[in-house]
């Protein structure tokens, strides 16, 4: 639920048009701190092209994570793509949708950033009147062309965009007005920006196209979001790394908890191996959850004062035991490693402008070990309810800045080339993102244009989970996605795991 805290504290909504939009002028942009957060490096200059401009800044030094992420994009793994469903009153042709989104470069800073390597170092660039890479795609599906994508890999680090014309309307009621539709797929470095900002994009998409099909002329001056190049976790991290160093205890016992946790093998495996010869690559299943169950789930939910994620693992560690249980690998109880994907922005103060939004990578993990016992489905409150405990516990202690801080001391950094030729023992038995309503968040009642779907998807070919679940619902449709390593997960192990997750859901719903 962080998210839709962070979203429902500012208070405001985004205007209807970009002409309501304050300025925010590049130029001002503060560039604070020392060493790998210093000062600007290098003011827009003529001379190397980057991307077909020759407009480009180094700003700082580039991240290791940033570094990191670089490299498992161009081993295609650890990529997020998102795919965005518009519906407009006109048909949108290629012109159309580049003009749109050459605003939207001109007006998030986000989008003019990427890596750029220079002396043998790696610099983070603003790049401005950059190649925008984006083409229609014809008579293929969208999963189809988002494999492709992934297959392109990342050329240093910019976006880039997919349309397909066409589909079925998620929101039928609107296809007469709006009878154009596309799928917008939209792939973007996963170091320097997260869903969220991506999020935050598409709403200022909608504005553009909107603005461009009724005839309005679109001010590049007007600016959308602030991108964060500081770091503004730096003083939580030092704080939580000095009170680790001052109890060498608490640090000993945080490193076995960690190692304990990613030594486990998914439990899966213990009736439903790995899939032999098979080339590593991500599938994707993705389930509709009505809007009634969605309700029902967050009132129970709340009635027991428990966050909604726990109720969506408890539902899926019960279909996971039930699952390996009847299929003859019977135990006293399972030990379960989840992968939690946290906003961190709820650790640092943000301005209640949303017009200044923080842009950049802000999510952070958690990992948590539960017990879960045969009995899950008749205890299943109580299971969701230790699942509550636990989570609070490892949050409300800093629990995303001691694993930054403790896991490279006891696992050796990850290397995406050598994991594509070798990859490592799985360190969860799932990773789950729950992302909650986007629809405060991303909803633009538009005139000539409707974003009426949004899922995301995720690959993670050759890492360390054989799978990652992610909750999300907008415009009162609810998907649940589960992307999977075909090589350590069958396809049909995959759907039968989903199958009990719904028929689960079902019930805990009634």
């Amino acid at each position: 639920m962080a998210l839709l805290k962070a979203i429902t504290s500012f208070g405001h909504t985004l205007p209807r048009s970009a002409a309501e939009l304050l300025p925010w002028n590049l130029s001002h942009t503060k560039i604070r701190g020392n060493g790998l957060h210093g000062i600007l490096i290098k003011q827009f200059s003529s001379g190397e092209l980057i991307h077909g401009s020759s407009e480009w800044r180094m700003v700082r030094p580039a991240t290791p994570d940033e570094i990191s992420y670089e490299k498992f994009h161009r081993c295609y793994s650890r990529q997020g793509i998102g795919c965005f469903v518009y519906n407009s009153r006109k048909a949108l042709d290629e012109d159309m949708w580049r003009k749109a989104l050459r605003h939207a470069t001109n007006k998030i800073e986000g989008l003019r950033l990427c890596l750029h390597e220079s002396d043998e170092k790696h610099w983070l660039c603003e790049v401005k009147n950059h190649d925008i890479d984006f083409k229609i795609i014809e008579n293929k599906t969208i999963l189809e062309v988002m494999d492709d994508m992934k297959n392109e890999g990342i050329d240093h680090s910019f976006w880039s965009a997919r349309v397909v014309p066409g589909g079925v309307c998620a929101i039928p009621e609107l296809r007469k007005e709006f009878p154009h539709q596309y799928a917008f797929n939209f792939k973007f470095h996963h170091g320097l920006l997260d869903g969220i900002s991506v999020a935050y994009f598409i709403r200022v998409l909608s504005v553009i196209l909107d603005d461009l099909l009724s005839g309005k002329t679109v001010n590049d001056d007007i600016h959308f979001g602030k991108y964060i190049f500081d770091d503004p976790l730096e003083i939580k991290t030092k704080e939580t790394q000095q009170a680790l160093d001052s109890d060498p205890i608490r640090l000993d016992e945080e490193r076995e908890r960690i190692l304990a946790l990613t030594m486990k093998q998914p439990i899966l495996y213990s009736a439903y191996p790995k899939p032999k010869g098979i080339q590593s690559t991500t599938h994707h299943i993705v389930k509709e959850v009505d809007n009634s169950k969605v309700k029902a789930l967050y009132k129970s939910c709340k009635a027991k004062k428990l966050n909604m994620t726990a109720g969506f693992e408890a539902v899926f560690n019960t279909a996971l035991v039930e699952m390996v249980s009847d299929a003859g690998a019977v135990q006293d109880g399972y030990k379960i490693n989840v992968r939690q994907n946290i906003n961190m922005r709820r650790y640092f103060e943000m301005e209640k402008d949303l017009k200044k939004f923080p842009m950049g990578p802000f999510f952070g993990g958690m990992q948590q070990g539960t017990f879960c016992t045969q009995l899950a489905r008749k205890n299943f409150w109580e299971h969701a309810q230790e699942i509550h405990n636990n989570f609070y516990s490892l949050l409300n202690n800093n629990g995303p800045f001691i694993e930054n801080i403790v896991r490279p001391q006891v696992e050796e950094p990850l290397d995406p080339v050598a994991l594509a030729k070798a990859p490592p023992q799985d360190k969860s038995d799932y990773a789950f993102s729950n992302v909650t309503d986007m629809t405060p968040f991303v909803f633009y009642d538009g005139t000539q244009v409707q974003l009426t779907d949004m899922v995301s998807y995720n690959y993670i070919n050759s890492f360390i989970h054989p799978m990652i679940l992610q909750f999300s619902s907008y415009r009162g449709l609810g998907q649940l996605n589960c992307s999977y390593d075909i090589a350590k997960v069958s396809d049909d192990t995959a759907h039968e795991l989903m199958d009990r997750i719904m028929n689960l859901l079902d019930i805990v719903t009634k």
